[in-house]
């Protein structure tokens, strides 16, 4: 225990927070009375902000000093002492500098004074600095921007704008443009005007490019020792250019070092620091060594570092070193003028790294990093409930490891797996989130309209030149229906004014006027609306069509279906018939596969949760839940356990009673496989198959289903033999004997499976038809569609299946790895140039707001590839990932950019979180 008091002298720690509470410790352990002083003006959060491992420290005294004058705080602190010898006044924090240099001047102990006014002062470290001959930054300082105009109006940016004083990452920005720069000067020159500063001014300097360095030091008389010296290790992570992943020592002989040493102690002496413990910053630039700024107190960072470095050089630390130098010269001076080479040990710190987001159930990866050879300390932020963001910047990172043992070889592996546990986002389990399992089909659909579209202008029509194909002789005197003609409805409703054709669009109540739009251009002879029943609905599209013969009804949008097999029966024309009722519900699709001998979902539905009690009690979680009709992308989810099922399956009966819709919903089993859709078109029964895809998905950003795009697959492949057979049983049981289906199929361990069947063609806007059309060299799913009602023979003539594709090509969905506003798209012009582009969709612009793709809402465009050679279409999917890895696909507008070192950032506490220490077990205490 630090109970003191084993002496009758004391010693006095200004501002004891972050590390200067383990240096209050140390002393504390040595038998002195630790007298707390407090700045009357620090903050509240600055004095909670105690270090897990000072946990047991007792003050003798905790006083804060007079705001009136420093004779006060003297009869302060004497008072405090009472009959105890004040030894030394040490500063503990940043803040504390300088009060603790004029409190110790004026008891007559080891200062380092007052000569140097606000020795924190960043503007006057570089002058001095600069007068003593050594390396400063350019720079320009003052409370009015005429004081900092020139500089800001000659110097190349970006450029740091700052406090003068300034503790932590406080106020510290990277500015890009002049506006900017001035922008931020008015507003920290305001912040300090409302809290009171008297010396407040900003400092504007040069942008420092090169390696950081940290150089820590322990002074008594002017005689300095270098404790410590550390590089961040700075990388590249989430979008992010500057991520710290972590703190590693550098050798005492090493070259950098032989330069870094002699250049930090300069800077001591040019700020006259005779005595304490100092922190210097310092940037390793293209003409050597620059100060970044000088602290004079202990390195930060809670102190977490002092079991490393103790190992390292074999028992000491800037800690012990800082107590041995106002009260153990003898110690002090036998210290080695700077760290042993080669160490003693091995380590490093860790700075973890979250490559996802999302809240904390919990954190299993914490127990497994107390296990490995070389751990010795974690301290977390984040713990049950908290929310954990992608790491982009310090204050994102979930805090650090400090690793250490004898065998390097240990600690490199070590190492590893901690990156390699961030890497597959193993560092926590999150608390289940409901998931969209919306198909990319169904999303563009809706949202085709709004999209920006890009055609290569070679490309065309590649594969296949256009041909203008009579049907019938008397084509043009013949009219035919498409029901919603929204989609790819539309484009069967163009190929059929191709071919002469009166198209009447049908239009079903469901179908509001905004989702009636279309970037196809398609000529309708007339438009109808559905009346209250069928029969005048009949009467509504007879009339439309005059003296026109209707010779088909065909579904263009899934809402039309039902509507387009009544019709089609009423007109006496190719119909799949309404002998099985509702063929679009999920529910009924469902009960005829099964009812058929194939395989098929589990499942329970209804309109009320007693009807799905039991398959919720019993199902193994996740399940699906969803509406027997489908309603949009919010409407099928994904479910973990049953609240969220039972939560999920009321808020959909409420919704589809509102819009008038069958309130059934349905809950079934998940299934897990490849996703596949088989694209057929029927005429009595004759089925051929038009295109097979599989949905190309990964992990992304922390989330396992992120599309990455679509893939044609061959027919004489073995999985396209299994789907073709099983989806054809499928057609065959529900009585689909005519027109275009598009179904979508699971391929489970123990085979195929139905998830749903859509009786119209696949959707997405028809964005895969040129695709499609390259690949078979000359047809797809919709001129397919129009011959087998329209044409028999052209129809009979098509291959059972797609024939050996003629091309390479496939749709590539467009994944962010980075988040931000955009100020251009720069990515997007290379695509287009890509040898095998054909096409470009996106809603991404200047002015959006990007975030990390992790399901379809997050995804940043599609783009479809199509050539003839295999090896340039690879190239060119190989280079659009590279570019989505680089995070290149799009400029953004310049954000606050934190430059400060961890160690600064936490030493400066965060509101609203704990601090969480784990020492290895069977270690507890060995370095400490």
């Amino acid at each position: 225990m630090c109970l003191g008091g084993q002496r009758s002298e004391a010693i006095v720690v200004v501002d004891p927070y972050s590390t200067g509470s383990c240096i209050a410790r140390e002393a504390s352990k040595r038998g002195y009375n630790v007298i707390a002083l407090w700045s009357h003006d620090i903050s509240p959060d600055n004095k909670f902000h105690v270090p897990s491992s000072c946990a047991d420290l007792v003050y003798f005294a905790v006083v804060d000093s007079s705001p009136n004058s420093l004779e006060e705080t003297v009869n302060i602190v004497k008072q405090a002492a009472g009959p105890n010898v004040i030894k030394a006044v040490i500063c503990g924090g940043e803040h504390g500098v300088p009060l603790a240099d004029a409190l110790s001047e004026t008891l007559g102990l080891l200062t380092n004074g007052t000569h140097i006014p606000q020795r924190r002062d960043k503007k006057l470290q570089q002058e001095l600095v600069k007068a003593a001959g050594l390396r400063s930054v350019r720079q320009a300082g003052g409370r009015t921007m005429k004081d900092v105009e020139e500089f800001l109006r000659t110097e190349s940016y970006p450029v740091v704008v700052k406090p003068v004083e300034s503790a932590g990452s406080e106020g510290v920005k990277l500015c890009h443009t002049y506006e900017e720069a001035e922008q931020h000067f008015h507003l920290l020159m305001n912040s300090q005007r409302k809290v009171g500063s008297k010396d407040g001014a900003v400092l504007c300097q040069e942008f420092l490019m090169g390696k950081e360095y940290v150089v820590d030091t322990v002074s008594r008389d002017g005689v300095h020792k270098t404790v410590m010296i550390w590089v961040y290790d700075k990388r590249k992570a989430n979008g992010s250019s500057f991520v710290y992943f972590g703190l590693l020592p550098v050798d005492s002989e090493s070259p950098e070092a032989k330069i870094l040493i002699p250049y930090a102690l300069g800077v001591l002496d040019a700020l006259e620091i005779k005595n304490g413990a100092t922190h210097c910053e310092v940037m390793m630039t293209a003409d050597g060594p620059c100060l970044v700024e000088l602290n004079a107190r202990a390195h930060g960072g809670d102190g977490n570092w002092q079991p490393l470095t103790r190992a390292l050089c074999g028992g000491y630390s800037q800690v012990s070193a800082t107590v041995d130098a106002y009260l153990d010269p003898e110690k002090f001076f036998s210290l080695p003028e700077k760290p042993p080479s080669p160490f003693l040990a091995a380590g490093r710190e860790v700075t973890l790294v979250s490559y996802s987001k999302g809240i904390v159930k919990s954190a299993p990866a914490f127990d497994i990093f107390k296990m490995l050879p070389s751990f010795i300390y974690l301290e977390t932020l984040y713990d049950v409930g908290s929310e954990v963001d992608y790491t982009t910047d310090l204050f994102t990172c979930i805090g650090s490891v400090i690793l250490m043992h004898t065998d390097s070889e240990i600690v490199k592996r070590d190492h590893e797996y901690i990156r390699y546990t961030e890497q597959i986002n193993a560092l926590f389990v999150y608390e289940a989130k409901e998931e969209n399992l919306i198909k990319p089909h169904h999303l563009y659909a809706a949202d085709g309209p709004h999209l920006t579209k890009h055609f290569s202008n070679d490309l065309v029509e590649f594969g296949a030149p256009l041909m203008k194909r009579m049907t019938t002789v008397k084509a043009s005197e013949e009219a035919v229906v498409v029901v919603n003609p929204v989609s790819t409805g539309a484009h069967i409703a163009k190929e059929l004014s191709k071919r002469s054709f009166k198209v009447i669009a049908l239009w079903t109540k469901t179908i509001p006027e905004t989702q009636r739009q279309s970037s196809v251009d398609f000529r309708a002879f007339a438009s109808v609306e559905e009346q209250d029943d069928l029969e005048e609905t009949l009467a509504a599209v007879k009339n439309a069509a005059k003296t026109f013969r209707v010779v088909a009804c065909i579904c263009g949008g899934e809402e039309g279906a039902t509507l387009t097999d009544a019709l089609s029966e009423m007109l006496g024309v190719r119909t799949n018939g309404t002998q099985i009722k509702n063929r679009g519900n999920k529910r009924v699709q469902q009960e005829i596969i099964k009812e058929a001998g194939l395989r098929s979902i589990r499942q329970a539905t209804g309109e009320a949760l007693v009807d799905v009690e039991e398959f919720l009690l019993n199902e193994k979680y996740p399940i699906v839940v969803k509406p027997a009709e489908f309603i949009g992308p919010d409407g099928v989810k994904l479910c973990y356990n049953m609240e969220e099922a039972q939560r999920h399956f009321s808020s959909l009966v409420i919704l589809l009673k509102k819009s008038g819709k069958d309130a059934s919903v349905i809950c079934q089993e998940y299934l897990k496989g490849k996703e596949y859709t088989v694209d057929h078109v029927s005429r009595d029964g004759l089925h051929k198959t038009s295109m097979i895809w599989v949905y190309d998905k990964r992990s992304a950003n922390g989330s396992n289903g992120v599309y990455f795009g679509l893939l044609p697959v061959a027919a004489d492949t073995s999985e396209a033999q299994m789907l073709i057979s099983y989806t054809r049983w499928s057609l065959d049981a529900l009585g689909v004997k005519n027109g275009p289906s598009h179904a979508e199929v699971i391929m489970t361990p123990d085979g195929p499976v139905l998830v749903g069947l859509n009786v119209r063609c696949h959707g997405d806007e028809g964005t895969w038809i040129p695709l499609a059309r390259a690949l078979t060299g000359g047809y797809t799913q919709v001129e397919a569609t129009v011959d087998a009602f329209l044409d028999q023979k052209h129809f009979y003539s098509l291959p059972d299946a797609m024939p050996k594709f003629k091309s390479f090509g496939q749709l590539v969905t467009l994944v962010s790895y980075s988040r931000g506003s955009v100020a251009s798209t720069p990515g997007y012009d290379v695509i287009q140039q890509l040898p095998s582009f054909f096409y470009l969709e996106t809603s991404i612009k200047e002015g959006s707001e990007v975030n990390y793709t992790t399901d379809l809402f997050t995804n940043v465009g599609r783009v479809i590839l199509v050539h003839r050679e295999e090896e340039v279409l690879k190239s060119d999917v190989a280079k659009i990932r590279q570019m989505e890895k680089d995070n290149t696909l799009f400029q953004y507008k310049v954000q606050d950019t934190i430059l400060k070192g961890p160690s600064s950032i936490y030493s400066s506490p965060r509101r609203g979180r704990g601090h969480q220490r784990l020492i290895s077990s069977d270690r507890p205490e060995m370095y400490w």
